[in-house]
This record gives structure tokens, sequence and C-alpha cells, in this order.
């Protein structure tokens, strides 16, 4: 076999040698899929643009298609009056989670709907949320017949079950309101200062100055209003919790600059300083709205989860037997339900007719699956695939086990408070020694010099106001976040990059993040031509393990498509055991060893072999007797041993916790030297979650990093100090992360640790330039040489220095990181 590259996705794999330039070749069924979708709409442009996109990591499509029950549902009267919007011109508008997307890519082929799709007059989509807003007419074209065109090309449409989202993005245009008011204020109120800067006053024309003064006070009072008031309320509820928080002193140089400034407008004594006060006040706004937004998207990735489960399940009418396809959230407890294969179990339940096999990779995170038949219990969010299962309701909603994890990472976002900043833990000492410095100057000049102590109190408190505290800290934090989003790594919040310079414990998840996360074949023994026969019977099949050996049959030239279709008669697939049928007349059976009766001794053997090397042997039998032996298995990604290792050599304990047969995962450990002290295999979501607990407790943890990608990793990645969900992760560890790598594998994690390096380094060169400023500004301001007006001037100077420092930082660079530059000695401490 040679290495190929995917005619869709440009994945390099392995292929058959020597196939001919002119056919497209593909890694998966679903990029073959979706290549000749493309194709047929005429959006033979997508590979001529794919080069001008940014995509972190060529990446195979899930195979494309949607659920006819769940896509009806988006033409019931019940679902249009609740999630779309009738619009004046009787057209209807929807936002949609979109479940797929991934890349600027999809964007491209998204937006290009309503140039294809009769009736569809506009689709946006916003990436970084997985949210699409469609407008359409109804009456040429339903919302259902969208959701087909968007499932050919692999794209799965989600109504947006929870009220939640709505409120967030109503508080977020809320605020991005009072954002644009400030600004527009605070413009304004420039434009008429400069006649106050180029010499106007009211000697020369009082007519005129007047009018200026008097517009700069009422545009001031709107920035007070719509603006200032979002600090100040903060402030009094921190105040009556005896808290001192950032928002105090932000408020208190605020009110007392405005106070200041309508005094000497309505005296006619005194400096007056509107233009600071709006654009201090429109600039710290902004900021908060930054923080507010990155807050939102972070919770987005939660609700997503509940979008992903089923909206319908066939509840069996109790009297007559008969199947009604109905509304998941209207099940309840006794209920039964037929849950044929390829579909998502909508609730917890108990079998209670029918055998098959499930997977539960949204709540394991593992690719195998389980056979499961009566008295067995099954959860909601795993997928039947293999068999129809008759199961009996045992919970609902937050009652199922998906809904309980999910309820306790909710809870731990809402109660745990994060790392608290630096600048925040230096306000209240800051707030402390400006007052005291305002109080004695007052006193000292009270004695020196009384007209004059006023002034210069004002001007000690202006100058001091801490914008560089209220606003350059968070903006840096903001700009390297944006940065690192910019290499495909999504930090939730900005603690995050400060907590990650003293990591002494990083948990990694196997599946997905030291491997490749998808079954492969790895080696044939025996009769190929045997197992090739196999690969044929698999085409019947649900089973993972079916993919990887059609991907096989696929490289060696055998595809399983109408051109090289084999004569296949008599299929059953024996839940728990295998697959079995007559191929172009002879006797075909593909499954584990042990349902087997003829093995030969070499192949016996062989598959010993492979199990001790961490991969499932799958057996083929050509008229009863056992021809060949497939090694199926999840390989270790090339970079994973040396990341670890230069982890391993500054000190930082690596664990490897993992839901996946104690064999396998204890094999892999032993290929990465980590310890067997702490190595925990089969592990459920719950004893990862105690593990972490454990592990934090230790004394010699102080920090503890949890790496993984599925819902079993939820709570785990919750609990940790720090959680990092690796690229491909189900939605519940997006939910729970602080971190969400858009790029596979581990490197990135040693690209995140270099990037929070100098982002916490642009933090504390913009809080050491804060401190020497008021050091001096205080100081000079208590003895009198600073004047009001010009503290007045210093104050947005030194706020707009320290703001451009936290731009030009280039905390994550666009090239990768040396080794030696990855994890450097300060960011890693034992």
């Amino acid at each position: 076999m040679s290495l190929q590259t995917c005619s869709h996705c440009g994945l390099r794999f392995r292929g058959r040698d020597n196939p001919p330039e002119t056919e497209p070749v593909f890694c998966c069924a679903g990029c073959e899929a979706v290549y000749y979708a493309l194709h047929d709409s005429g959006l033979d442009e997508f590979y001529d643009r794919r080069e001008s996109w940014s995509v972190d990591e060529p990446r195979p499509v899930e195979q494309p298609g949607v659920n006819d029950d769940e896509v009806s549902l988006f033409d019931s009267p019940a679902f249009l009056n609740e999630q779309a919007t009738r619009l004046d011109d009787g057209t209807m508008k929807v936002q949609l989670h979109l479940e797929g997307v991934h890349c600027a890519g999809c964007i491209w082929l998204v937006e290009r709907m309503p140039r294809l799709v009769d009736g569809v007059i506009e689709a946006r989509l916003e990436l970084t949320r997985a949210r699409i807003t469609i407008r359409w007419n109804p009456q040429r074209i339903l919302l259902s017949e969208i959701a087909t065109w968007l499932g050919q090309f692999g794209f799965t449409p989600h109504p947006i079950r929870s009220h939640s989202v709505k409120s967030r993005s109503k508080a977020g245009r809320r605020m991005l309101m009072r954002v644009g008011i400030c600004w527009a204020v605070a413009v304004n109120v420039m434009l008429l200062t400069i006649a106050h800067y180029a010499g106007l006053d009211a000697a020369a024309d009082s007519g005129l100055y007047y009018t200026v003064l008097y517009t700069t006070f009422a545009l001031s009072v709107v920035s007070l209003v719509v603006g200032a008031t979002v600090f100040f309320r903060r402030a009094i509820a921190n105040l009556k919790m005896g808290k001192l928080s950032m928002d105090v002193p932000i408020s208190l140089g605020i009110a007392v600059g405005w106070g200041h400034s309508t005094w000497a407008t309505f005296t006619g004594s005194g400096e007056v300083w509107f233009d600071s006060i709006v654009i201090l006040t429109a600039a710290l706004l902004t900021a908060r709205y930054l923080q507010i937004r990155g807050n939102s998207m972070a919770a987005d990735a939660a609700d997503r989860l509940v979008s992903l489960l089923p909206q319908t399940a066939r509840r069996i009418v109790e009297d007559t037997g008969e199947i009604q396809t109905v509304p998941a959230d209207t099940l309840e407890v006794g209920d039964r339900i037929r849950v044929l294969a390829g579909d998502v179990l909508p609730a917890d339940g108990r079998v209670i007719d029918g055998s098959g096999q499930v997977s539960r990779a949204v709540l394991t995170g593992e690719s195998d699956t389980t056979p499961v038949g009566v008295d067995d219990v099954v959860e909601a969010g795993t997928r039947n695939v293999a068999g129809p299962l008759v199961v009996q309701v045992t919970a609902t909603g937050d009652a199922t086990r998906v809904g309980r994890l999910m309820e306790w990472v909710d809870s731990e976002i809402a109660d745990r408070a994060p790392v608290v900043q630096l600048a925040d833990r230096l306000s209240g000492v800051f707030v402390a020694v400006v007052l005291a410095a305002a109080v004695a100057t007052a006193v000292a000049w009270g004695f020196i010099d009384s007209s004059r102590a006023v002034a210069n109190v004002v001007a000690l408190l202006v100058i001091a106001c801490p914008c560089a505290l209220g606003m350059a800290t968070p903006l840096a934090l903001t700009v390297g976040a944006g940065q690192a989003a910019s290499r495909g790594i999504h930090v939730k919040r900005d603690d995050v990059m400060e907590s990650l310079n003293g990591v002494t414990d990083v948990i990694f998840d196997k599946t997905g993040t030291l491997t490749y996360g998808r079954p492969d074949v790895v080696e044939v023994f025996g009769n190929t031509e045997a197992a090739t026969l196999g690969c044929q019977l698999e085409r019947h099949s649900n089973h993972p393990l079916a993919s990887a050996l059609l991907r096989w049959s696929r490289d060696h030239g055998v595809a399983p498509t109408p051109q090289h279709s084999s004569a296949i008669d008599d299929v059953e697939e024996v839940a728990g055991a295998g697959i079995r049928g007559i191929v172009d007349g002879r006797e075909i059976a593909v499954g584990r060893l042990s349902w087997f009766c003829d093995v030969p001794d070499s192949l016996r053997q062989d598959a010993r072999r492979t199990t001790a090397r961490g991969f499932t042997p799958v057996g083929v039998a050509v008229d009863g007797t056992v021809q060949a032996v497939i090694a199926v298995g999840d390989e270790l990604r090339e970079e994973t041993p040396r990341i670890l290792n230069e982890l391993r050599s500054r000190g930082v304990r690596i664990h490897l916790v993992s839901g996946d047969h104690p064999q396998v995962v204890a094999t892999v450990a032993e290929q990465l030297h980590i310890d067997p002290e702490y190595v925990f295999g089969g592990a459920t979501p719950e004893q990862k979650l105690e593990y972490v607990e454990q592990l934090r407790n230790d004394t010699d943890a102080k920090t503890v990093a949890m790496v993984g990608d599925g819902v079993n990793d939820a709570a785990a990645l919750q609990a940790a100090d720090i959680g990092i969900a690796v690229h491909g992760g189900t939605e519940a560890s997006l939910a729970s992360a602080d971190v969400f790598m858009g790029k596979q594998g581990v490197e990135p994690v040693a690209e995140l640790l270099a990037g929070c390096r100098r982002t916490m380094h642009v933090v504390r060169r913009n809080l050491a330039g804060s401190g020497l400023y008021n050091l001096f500004g205080i100081s000079l301001a208590a003895m009198g040489y600073i004047t009001p007006l010009l503290a007045a001037i210093l104050m947005p100077v030194s706020s707009l220095a320290v703001v451009g420092s936290s731009l030009i930082q280039n905390s994550f660079r666009s090239e990768a990181p040396a080794a030696t530059d990855s994890i450097s000695t300060t960011e890693v401490t034992a």
C-alpha cells in the first residue's frame, strides 16, 4: 500500500498501490459521498478555493445523512411557532445548531445555499458557535428539505432547545447596544472638546462656549446613565458584601471625575474633563462586553449537547402495540420504546426485548461497542449500532445519566470561582492606598495652602484611576486568547493562562487524545483473499469495526461499490459475536475468534500477539474454517511519545486514565513509559472524577490538568484545575473544558503552554507599567506638581500606552514553536 491523499478532505492515508491518476481516492465512505454530492450540485469551485482556507488539520467527514423522523419535525407548526420567526415580507427565519462544521470551507459551502436551493433567501454560519441562520420562503421550500440538502454534505441541523441561549443572546445584544451608544457619545464629545483645546473661551464667544460646554455635559450624562451605571451597580453590590473589587476604583474614578467636571461647569471654576470620562467609560465597557461574549460562547457549547440528543422516539402503545413517533421530551418512566439500528437512545432504560450492540462513545469516549440483551441497562445518548431493541424507560431528561453529568458540570461552572486574576488581587489594596493618599493630601494641603487642596485631591484621584488595571489587563488576556484561537486553541477563561504556568500533573485520556481515535486495520495474518471476502460481507454491518475493514478493502482495490460488488445472500448479524453470510457462493463469517470452532494454531498465536499489542483480533472463516485474522486497533499518534517526554523532562507527572479495556490501556502505558501507578483502565465517568479529586488532594499535585474528549471526561475535566478538550471531542467535553484544541493530537498542548507563558509576560509588563505610572503619578499629584487638567490628559494617555502593549503582543506565533521553546522551566514547575 502507498500513501495517498483523500480527494475530499486532504487526509493522508494508506491506499492501494498505483491507482489511476484520473480516479479520485477517499479515506472513508463519508468523504466519497460528499465529494460526489459537491460535483452533482455544481460546487466544484469548493476544491479550487480550499487551499486559501485555514484548515488546521485534514479531517474526514461523518457518513452524511439525517434522520427522517427528526427532519419531519422541522415542518411541524409547533416547532415553527417556537423556533422560527415570520417576517413582514412573508419569509421565515430560524437559527439551528449545525453539527459537522469545522473550517472556512464549511462556511463557504453553507452560505452558497441561496444560489443553489430555490426558496432559500439567506444562509449565514457562525463557525465558532456552530450556529446557522436561515431565511426562506415557506411557499417555495420546506425547512425539512433545506435540512436534507445540508445532510448530503455531512451537516446535521438540530433545533436550539435551551431557552438560556436566547436569554444570553439578548443580554449580549443589550450590552453591545450600550457599547455603541457610549462610543457614539465619546466621539461627539471629543469633536466638541477640540474647540476648547483650540482656544475657545467665554470671553471670545460666550454663546458658542457655553453651548459646547453644556452639550458636552448633557452627552456625558447619557454616557454615565447608559455605560457607567454598569460599573456603579456592581461596585455597590461588592461593597455591600465587604469586597473591594475592580469595579470600585473604576466607579470611584468615573464618579469623582464627572462630579468635579459638573461642578466646574456650573460654577465656572476648575477644569472640565468630560472627554476623558466618556472615553474611559466606553473603553471599559468594551472590555466588559468582550468578557461577556466569551462566557456566552463557552456556555453555548453545553447547550449544543442537549441539541444533539434525539428529538423523537418510537413509543409502543401499551394496548395495541402500535408504534408512534413522539417528541422525546414527552417520554415518561415506564414507557416502552423501539430503538432501531443506527438510532440514538432518547432516555435511560432497560432492554426488555431484542439484542444488539451499542456504542457508548458519547459517554465513554471510546470507539468499542458493547453487546446488550434482555435486562441490560442502556443510557440516553448511546447509539444502537446493530439489532432492533425494545427498551423500557427508567429515566428521562435531567434524571438520565448524561443529564446528571451535565447538571454536575453546570453547577460547577456556576459555583466554582475562577482563579482570581492578579489585577483583581491588587484592586482592593490599590483602592485603600489611593483613598489613604487622597486623605493625606487633603490634610497636608489644608495646612500648606487650603485653596489648592481640592484641586490636588481631584488630580490625585483622576490620575490614579486604575484604567490599566481595569482595561489593559483583561485586554492582554483577550488578545492572547484571540491569537490562540487563530492557531486553533480556544481558551474559555482568562485565568487559565495564569494557571498553566504551574502545572504539575497532566491526566490524559487514551482514545482520540494519545491515539487517532478511530479503529483501523493494523495487520492481516493468513489468507488475504479470505480477508477481502470478509470485508465484502461487512458492507451489511453497522459495527464500528466494519468501517475499518471497509477502508482496508478499499485501499486494496476492492471497494464495496456497485462496480465491485459480489453476490451476497443470507446475511445474519449475531449480536456480540459477528456476521455471517454467503459471498460468491461461499460461506463467510467475520467476528470474535471465540465464535469459531476451527481455528488453526498459527492464527491463534497471531491473535494472542495481537491482543498483547493492545489491538482487537477479528477472525474470518471461509466454509467453516478460520483462514485469516485481522488486527484492528487505534494506533498511537506519531508525536505522542515526544510530547510526553518533553512534559516528563520538565517534572510533570503523566497519568493515563481511560474507559477502554484495562489490558489495552496497560499496553499503551507501557509503550509510552508511563508509571503503572498512574494508569487506570476501564474507568467509568464517576471513577475518572474520583481519580481527579483524589489527585488534587495529593500534596505533591499543585495544579492538575485533564486532557480528554468525551462526556465520560466532562466531570473530570471540570473537577481538574485545568480541563483541556482535544479536537474531535464531544460537546460535553467542550462545555466542561477550560481549553479546546482545534488541532488533532497532543502537540498543541506544548504550544498552549508556550503561548500562555508569553501572554502572562505581557500581563506582568502591563501591571508593572501601570504600577510605575501610579506610583509617580500619585506622588507628583500629592506634591502639587500635576494639575487636574494634566491628570485628565495623562490618564487616557497612560491607558492607551498599556492597551498598545497588549495589542502588539505576539504570544501565539504563526510558526510552530521549537521543541526547546514548547515548554520552559517557567511554565512547568514540579
